[in-house]
């Protein structure tokens, strides 16, 4: 049990370690910030907008590279997915040494009082993924509401482990969010929550709502912020509720501009 979760963050390490060994003849000055967003209609609209851009790919992953508001920036895409995430933010934070790593994207709300197009900044992240069962035997039924959550031990120094159910956020990066308006909802402070789960079921929402006391899910923030406590780089996340094409691009560009 121990190792299926501390796999989602030390295989990446590992990965990074050989990186570190490769010529940095390629790498970039440090960037003020890595943009992170699971999909092409996600990344595409501040790609757009990205000046004297280049693009390099490192493994699987794309990385682009360019001047945005102002900021030096590179972004990648993730795939949504936990294991693709943090091994490409691990990829990211080797190769470009970003100050700040931007999470963005919708999410799916878990918090009753959210709407659609609510924009959630992250007071911290929960990857609720860490779970432990009741031991029940065989044909004696599975009942995911009676779970308790498990959390990830993760990798401090002197080789000890840590166990947390949270990541925080960059307080000062969390300030400059707070200042960013949204065209068809109200910005809010929350846990963005996030796991290789797509919950759909009323009373599992209500159940890792009361627990994590998650705001909203998708697939990585929380993954990327652990990432992103593991190697001491500050994070932070905006999320729209249910958003539409672009939308959350749009406000990472205000951060942006906002952000001195």
């Amino acid at each position: 049990m121990r190792g299926h979760f501390l796999r989602a963050f030390l295989i990446p390490l590992f990965f990074a370690g050989v990186i570190a060994c490769v010529p940095r003849a390629f790498a970039a000055e440090q960037v003020d910030a890595l943009l992170a967003a699971a999909s092409d209609a996600e990344l595409q609209p501040l790609l757009a907008k990205l000046r004297d851009s280049h693009q390099e790919s490192r493994a699987a992953w794309q990385f682009w590279i360019g001047t945005l508001g102002g900021k030096q920036v590179v972004a990648t895409r993730t795939e949504g997915d936990p294991l693709n995430a943090v091994a490409a933010t691990t990829l990211a934070i080797r190769l470009y040494a970003p100050k700040l790593i931007i999470t963005f994207g919708s999410a799916r709300a878990h918090d009753p009082l959210l709407r659609a197009g609510d924009l959630v900044l992250s007071g911290k992240f929960a990857a609720f993924d860490g779970i432990i069962s009741s031991v029940v035997p065989l044909d004696g039924g599975s009942d995911s509401l009676s779970w308790q959550r498990l959390p990830h031990p993760l990798a401090t120094l002197g080789e000890k482990e840590t166990p947390e159910y949270f990541f925080p956020a960059d307080v000062k990066a969390l300030e400059v969010a707070k200042t960013l308006m949204t065209p068809r909802g109200k910005v809010v402070v929350g846990v963005l929550g996030s796991s290789a789960q797509t919950n759909r079921e009323a009373d599992r929402i209500a159940w890792i709502h009361a627990h994590w006391n998650t705001s909203c899910e998708d697939g990585e923030s929380a993954h990327i912020a652990g990432c992103a406590r593991l190697m001491g780089v500050p994070v932070i996340g905006l999320r729209v509720i249910d958003g539409t094409e672009g939308e959350a691009a749009s406000r990472v560009m205000d951060f942006l501009e906002a952000r001195k």
